[in-house]
């Protein structure tokens, strides 16, 4: 989910996918995007040059999937508001 979260804006590379999770290993990361490409929602663009460089970004189904990641962004910042509300009426 996180990844297709951060592919929305466009393509990304491996290594900047990785900064942007640090908790994730090198490995781990690979067999995800591995699995969404399996699934059609990512594709890898290889590009020639020293250094090969490789991108991902969403493909045409990957990115229907927006409003999904929009609508839960949008109910755990509502979430996140009932909770410190929740919070301060403990504290009073």
């Amino acid at each position: 989910m996180l990844i297709l979260l951060y592919l929305q804006d466009g393509p990304v590379r491996f290594n900047e996918l990785l900064r942007k999770m640090p908790k994730m290993t090198h490995a781990t990361l690979s067999v995800q995007l591995k699995s969404l490409e399996e699934d059609a929602l990512i594709e890898r663009i290889a590009y020639e040059g020293l250094p090969p460089r490789v991108e991902y970004r969403l493909t045409e189904i990957g990115r229907q999937f927006q409003p999904v990641t929009d609508a839960m962004e949008a109910w755990g910042r509502s979430y996140m508001d009932f909770l410190h509300r929740k919070e301060q009426t403990w504290t009073e």
